[in-house]
């Protein structure tokens, strides 16, 4: 085992689809072992499948990298590009007795499987090549069988799993170069994960299987074999496999639903790895804090509501100038007043916000010019009745002196008594003419930080709306 300052961990995502929440997950515990311990952290990509794996594959894990703060140190590396070298490999297991060329077809694997269907045993081929001298090779296409030893167990002592035995007798000899002479998963990972100098595999539990078999090749090649420790999954709120409709979605999803990179970092962090009760860190913190033995062994809960907290949580502690940034980095531009209007609303908006999104849509009433977007559900409440209302409120504010929180509030709630409305019958109809929409900051604010000019504008530009229909 190499030294702590010569740890060396990667990420090695297949380009097959969209880098995956549980995936970010994997790549940050990789990055915090690496960090904590003075060591590098690579990124390999796996696409030695190349009918499926995409370039905009590879970009999207790139860039989900990157916006999250997880790049690698070093450029990454394509697993295709070492085909050479495993199949270099391979051949070296056949020279040195730990594999075997195999010219058994389906049809043969076919009859073992029914044949063991008949009898009521679990399937394990047993090729008819393993122990055949090499004169009596054929002239067609082969596989390259590893010799998986018929005897014993293997041992692995996972970092979080602990020391798992897996009996030999249940394992076949597994292929390690196609017939089209194309290496297996099983191989590549092996010889990348040497020849790249990985001292820990930390990976998903859904590989924990592939384990021993991994083992077997590094001790066949008397390599030095990494430390493994194999993470539980993650799972919907339900407890059943993660899916679309639980948020197993690409990270570029979450990014455009407004997320913050160091709220989804945080998030997933403690999600299977905990620090007694502290539920937000800075990255240096979690550098220094993070360890395997706290990982969880069970598997965790996407809770997308505590998502949401914790972003909002990271919106609220944003200063002034972030917030407007993430809002629109044009808006720096708006006219003085809006802009003031905006400043000072921006506390009540980031209080009401769970996401960037959210930040434009409870400040674009402010942002955006005359005539306000109104959904059709906002634009039923402007009747001829309600803009009638509308027009007598604005004679009574049209009145007020001093333009405060308390005078406007004491204005409206008479005016409400005075025509024998309920306050909500007086306010929904106002705060859509002054918003746009059913729901808002706290109207009393909204109408005080837009000052009087504006408000009264408001009400006057959807009373001509209504009345031109």
């Amino acid at each position: 085992m190499n030294s702590k300052h010569n740890i060396v961990t990667r990420f090695a995502p297949s380009p097959t689809g969209f880098l995956h929440i549980g995936g970010i997950r994997t790549a940050l515990y990789n990055f915090l072992f690496a960090k904590k311990n003075h060591g590098k952290y690579l990124l390999r990509i796996e696409d030695t499948d190349r009918k499926r794996s995409t370039d905009d594959a590879v970009k999207a894990i790139v860039d989900g990298l990157k916006w999250v703060g997880l790049s690698p140190d070093e450029e990454p590396i394509f697993q295709h590009k070492n085909q050479k070298r495993h199949t270099e490999i391979a051949n070296k297991l056949i020279e040195n007795g730990h594999a075997y060329k195999c010219w058994d077809n389906e049809d043969e694997i076919l009859r073992q499987k029914n044949e063991a269907l008949k009898k009521g045993k679990s399937f394990k081929f047993q090729s008819s090549w393993r122990n055949k001298d090499p004169f009596e090779e054929l002239n067609t296409s082969f596989v390259i069988r590893f010799k998986t030893p018929e005897e014993g167990n293997v041992i692995i002592d996972d970092e979080i799993q602990g020391n798992i035995s897996f009996p030999l007798d249940n394992f076949d000899d597994l292929i390690l170069l196609r017939s089209d002479g194309s290496p297996t998963y099983m191989l590549s990972v092996v010889v990348d994960d040497h020849d790249m100098g990985i001292t820990h595999v930390i990976r998903g539990d859904d590989h924990l299987m592939n384990t021993p078999k991994q083992k077997l090749l590094y001790e066949a090649l008397n390599w030095n074999i990494p430390s493994f420790s194999h993470i539980p999954l993650i799972y919907g709120e339900d407890g059943s496999k993660m899916s679309k409709r639980h948020g197993a979605l690409g990270i570029d999803y979450y990014q455009e639903s407004g997320f913050l990179a160091q709220a989804i970092i945080n998030y997933l962090l403690r999600l299977g790895w905990s620090h007694g009760d502290q539920e937000i860190f800075t990255k240096d913190e979690m550098i220094d804090l993070f360890s395997l033995k706290k990982i969880r062994k069970s598997p965790s809960r996407f809770d997308l509501k505590k998502l949401e907290d914790i972003n909002s949580h990271y919106i609220r502690e944003m200063n002034e100038e972030d917030i407007i940034n993430k809002i629109g980095k044009d808006l720096i531009n708006l006219p003085k007043d809006k802009l003031n209007s905006l400043k000072m609303l921006l506390p009540e908006i980031a209080k009401r916000s769970k996401t960037i999104n959210d930040l434009k849509e409870n400040s674009d009433f402010i942002v955006n010019d005359l005539p306000l977007n109104l959904s059709g559900e906002a634009q039923a409440v402007l009747t001829k009745k309600s803009i009638a209302m509308l027009e007598k409120l604005k004679n009574q504010l049209e009145t007020l002196v001093r333009w405060d929180i308390n005078e406007i509030k004491k204005i409206i709630e008479n005016f409400s008594n005075d025509e024998n409305l309920k306050l909500r019958e007086v306010l929904l109809p106002l705060r859509v003419a002054i918003t746009g929409r059913l729901s808002s900051l706290g109207i009393y604010d909204v109408l005080y930080y837009l000052n009087k000019e504006h408000t009264l504008k408001r009400i006057d530009e959807a009373v001509g709306n209504v009345r031109k229909e």
